[in-house]
């Protein structure tokens, strides 16, 4: 499941995307196998991905629940050998889809950087994955959307737990 929010006028540019569940994609563009559904098992599959560099995490909270969560930005490698399909540019990489998303993968395209907090949280009687990925157009464009983005991290709320 996916929910998206963007600045009026700025879709293209700046979003913040809700996620549950996210499953990890390999090389071949198929979910990965064997990777845990928890903050630990995504957060230690994303760190042998060659095609991304993964920044070291830090620790902070999602929502008003203030659901512990780690956080890493995304950028694609230097080196990377382009995985992905309909790349617009020279180094672009797949690497995360969610459940029910048939073909749909997200990824990210160089200079882009995705600051990504990943929470273990449950609902329903069960544990999920919660992920939140605040999109730059480069590092110096995240850094002049993170005020925006992380009030509207801080503010949201849903009927979860921590896990």
């Amino acid at each position: 499941m996916e929910f998206s929010l963007a600045p009026q006028g700025n879709w293209d540019v700046h979003r913040v995307l809700f996620w549950s569940d996210i499953i990890p994609v390999g090389k071949n563009g198929k979910p990965a196998a064997g990777v845990p559904h928890t903050t630990a098992g995504m957060l230690a599959w994303l760190r042998t991905r060659q095609n991304v560099k993964v920044s070291a995490p830090r620790s902070d909270t999602i929502g008003t629940r203030s659901l512990p969560a780690e956080v890493v930005d995304i950028e694609v490698a230097r080196d990377a050998v382009n995985e992905a399909t309909d790349c617009p540019v020279r180094a672009c990489a797949d690497f995360l889809t969610w459940p029910n998303a048939g073909e749909n993968v997200y990824g990210i395209a160089e200079p882009a950087v995705l600051r990504l907090y990943l929470s273990d949280i449950g609902y329903g009687g069960s544990r999920h994955l919660l992920a939140v990925g605040v999109e730059g157009q480069s590092p110096a464009d995240l850094k002049d959307f993170l005020p925006t983005a992380e009030q509207l991290i801080a503010d949201a709320d849903a009927p979860v737990s921590s896990f």
